[in-house]
């Protein structure tokens, strides 16, 4: 009689979870590709379609809201296709050379970004926000690389899940401002709210996601990195 446990006898997850689990990164991806697009349309008209109020900011120099667009235009690009289990499973070499191509946009945007925050002309509680914002990204990106390259796969995807927790405040941020233009609120007001809100409420998302994933087992045997 055989001991070898069968592929069959693996913890796989329920129908259900594994549709809404898909579900959710569509509607992620479809978010994330269209403020990464955006950059890309501002990178395309020479950064002349560049919003009036973020340009009106006393930046030392326009460099460094341009390497800001690009960079974090393609931490959005990049960063939910390193959630694609099928990508992780049958390309892991795409999946490694793409995330560190993702973790270096995440050092250039956190950096540049940092530096922004500190010439915001919006209020000290604005930049604040986003300067907290560019730390976390930074700490998050370079604790996730710390932990892949000490082997330890599993750390590492929790970090990266916060990673772009962070990445994905700059989807946030486009759909706070609309929609507090809609209801009339000012947006000198609104905006040191929306500095926090855009990243804080992501990071208690992506820490209930870890704490649910930690809850489940999975089948996935991880990826060489």
């Amino acid at each position: 009689m055989s001991i070898i446990a069968t592929p069959a006898a693996r913890p796989e997850p329920t129908r259900p979870h594994a549709k809404a689990r898909r579900v959710g990164w569509v509607i992620m991806t479809l978010f994330a590709v269209a403020v990464g697009g955006y950059a890309v349309a501002l990178v395309a008209s020479g950064f002349r379609l560049v919003p009036v109020e973020i340009a009106a900011n006393r930046f030392p120099t326009p460099l460094g809201l341009r390497v800001h667009i690009v960079a974090s235009g393609l931490a959005l690009l990049i960063g939910p296709w390193q959630f694609a289990r099928e990508l992780r499973l049958r390309a892991p070499r795409v999946h490694r050379w793409s995330g560190r191509l993702y973790l270096v946009a995440c050092a250039v945007g956190g950096l540049s970004g940092g530096a922004l925050a500190l010439f915001t002309t919006s209020s000290p509680v604005a930049g604040a926000g986003f300067l907290g914002l560019a730390l976390g990204w930074l700490l998050t990106g370079f604790l996730g690389y710390r932990a892949v390259r000490a082997g330890d796969i599993t750390r590492h995807r929790r970090w990266m899940t916060r990673s772009f927790a962070l990445t994905y405040a700059a989807v946030m941020l486009r759909i706070y401002l609309p929609v507090s233009m809609v209801l009339g609120l000012e947006l000198d007001r609104v905006y040191p709210a929306v500095a926090w809100l855009c990243w804080v409420p992501n990071l208690v998302v992506a820490q209930l996601l870890i704490d649910r994933a930690a809850a489940r087992p999975s089948p996935e045997v991880p990826a060489q990195h």
